[in-house]
């Protein structure tokens, strides 16, 4: 059955618990086909297993590959992809005497793993190339958080398949439907406790991007079955790109401003860019963290060549530095922008962190940093007006190598501010990116910096032209 409201069907009900009572009298979920050519028959046949491995674009040849499969029951995906070659983990929230059964007559190897989607991460499973999640949505409680869990664990690929309410809505219906989701609070889904929540088309679709997918891309809809494939990476930059790197100047928490994002807090990275491509839209924008794809949220013109794009930072990420960088369809890659994941929140004392090893200035040998270059970031001049996104960069040259942002001091009229981060631009050059006092006051103002090793630099001066009820 294909129909939209299969919630509350009386007919659906009934066809669900006539399949519950079969797979408590025979066990097998699936067919499975032996070495000798027999058939342990089961639930769904070999032709509907093949079929619906047939509809995603999973290789042929798995050999080198590591593929997980979310909701084994009785096992045949994950005999067919070790069948292809693959180094296959079997996951289940129970365990089944008849994969055991399986998996012995067929002489595998495959690994079973008994585990809740929710106890999935890179740490308890590690990283899977490929890995197939049919029939387990619907089944979650949190489903989002469950999809970011199968993000977070995948390299290239996860196959998903789920019940859909617009199951038998046509192409175009689908296509222009809003996004839905509806919740089962009892039994209202066919009977059974665990079905939780039915997605049309389009929401499965959305939440898979949301969960941190940067492409996904709708095979087929089946007997109310959506199958989407769910991509980690962009497609190819551009052969012959037409326009240049875009130019990070500033990537930053969306609660903090600064470049320091912590462990279980719903974060969001808003990044700032410089190109002169003209007519960027949302959908051109491709934005990478440490090589993988993810889906940007927001898109905003600053003028003078000037952007802003916003996306969440991966949950996943592991505590210490990753890089992002962005490109667009028409684009290579701009140069990395470092941020950093820490375990624990840490308020910056004023004036920011200085290291403790800091060399009095007078009594420092190593070379004084040179100055090159004061800029606003929204205006490219070295003029500002108290504007809350403005930016102080700041360009410098030095020998030293390696420098994190700590190591940096720079002060403004002779008071120390922070330096909110540090980007290594290459060849001995730096950028460091601060905010003004709220309190500075209009006119001409003197900055300077140095390391925790070296003299401090030549000065160089900005203006600050404040208007009254700017915001």
């Amino acid at each position: 059955m294909s129909g939209e409201r299969l919630a509350g069907d009386a007919r659906f009900k009934n066809t669900v618990q006539q399949q519950v009572a079969y797979l408590s009298q025979k066990g097998w979920f699936h067919s499975i086909e032996l070495p000798d050519g027999s058939v342990i028959e089961g639930f769904h046949s070999l032709e509907e297993l093949r079929e619906r491995m047939r509809a995603f674009p999973i290789p042929e040849d798995l050999r080198g590959k590591r593929v997980l499969d979310v909701g084994a029951w009785t096992g045949w995906c994950s005999f067919e992809l070790e069948r292809r070659g693959a180094e296959v983990v079997a996951m289940d929230c129970i365990e089944l005497e008849e994969f055991h059964m399986a998996r012995r007559l067929l002489g595998s190897r495959v690994e079973l793993k008994i585990l809740d989607v929710d106890e999935l991460s890179p740490a308890t499973v590690g990283l899977f190339d490929y890995v197939l999640f049919f029939g387990v949505f619907y089944h979650l409680r949190h489903p989002l958080l469950g999809l970011e869990k199968i993000c977070s664990i995948t390299r290239e690929a996860a196959f998903v398949e789920s019940y859909v309410t617009d199951g038998s809505a046509t192409e175009q219906e689908r296509a222009t439907a809003p996004c839905l989701l509806e919740f089962y609070e009892t039994i209202e889904l066919g009977g059974q406790v665990d079905n939780w929540y039915g997605p049309n088309t389009r929401c499965l679709e959305a939440m898979c991007r949301s969960a941190g997918f940067a492409r996904v891309r709708v095979e087929n809809v089946v007997a109310g079955r959506a199958r989407l494939t769910c991509l980690r990476h962009w497609e190819p930059p551009a052969a012959n790109p037409t326009q240049p790197a875009p130019w990070i100047h500033a990537a930053v928490n969306n609660r903090t401003g600064d470049v320091y994002f912590h462990h279980g807090k719903d974060e969001y990275v808003c990044l700032y860019f410089k190109t002169p491509e003209p007519d960027l839209t949302l959908e051109k924008m491709r934005v990478e963290v440490d090589g993988y794809g993810v889906p940007a949220l927001v898109l905003a013109d600053l003028g003078r060549n000037g952007w802003q794009v916003n996306f969440r930072c991966p949950p996943w990420l592991e505590p210490g530095a990753h890089e992002i960088r962005l490109r667009t369809l028409d684009s290579p890659f701009s140069r990395p922008f470092r941020i950093e994941k820490r375990l624990l929140w840490e308020p910056a004392p004023p004036g920011g962190r200085h290291r403790p090893e800091e060399v009095p200035a007078e009594a420092a040998t190593v070379e004084a940093p040179r100055l090159t270059h004061l800029e606003n970031s929204l205006t490219e001049t070295g003029v500002f007006h108290g504007y809350r996104n403005e930016y102080l960069i700041c360009w410098f040259t030095t020998p030293e190598t390696g420098l994190v942002r700590e190591d940096v001091a720079l002060e403004i009229d002779g008071v120390r501010e922070p330096v909110l981060f540090l980007t290594d631009l290459g060849g001995g050059a730096w950028q460091t990116n601060s905010r003004l006092p709220a309190d500075l006051a209009p006119g001409r103002h003197r900055v300077r910096l140095r390391t925790i090793r070296s003299r401090w630099s030549n000065e160089l001066y900005f203006h600050l032209e404040k208007e009254e009820n700017k915001p």
